[in-house]
């Protein structure tokens, strides 16, 4: 199994066992948006949990380098990210304006 392969499968297992099923619904509105900040307003308490629980792998910025608090992910991992985000309907743990 490839590295990358490998990267897949762990990547899967850990969204499955750490993405609230109410982060696994489409988007609404505004309101369902989750931008994060020194004051957050928070609509759904799971939104909160799935935040830090990204922020904690460094996911919130996956591609950026892990010295800056990102996840450190090359392209290819990044890729692959996404897709298993979209593969379960994950929505973005944090949005941003700039």
């Amino acid at each position: 199994m490839s590295d990358l392969e490998q990267f897949r499968q762990e990547t899967r297992a850990w969204l499955e066992e750490n993405c609230p099923a109410s982060m696994r619904t489409p988007i609404k509105g505004f309101d369902d948006h989750y931008n994060g900040g020194r004051n957050p307003e928070i609509d759904h308490p799971d939104q909160k949990v799935w935040c830090d629980r990204m922020a904690a792998r460094g996911w919130t910025v996956p591609h950026w380098p892990k010295e800056y608090g990102g996840g450190g992910l090359d392209k290819e991992e990044l890729k692959v990210l996404r897709q298993e985000m979209a593969r379960i309907s994950a929505r973005s743990p944090l949005d941003s304006f700039g």
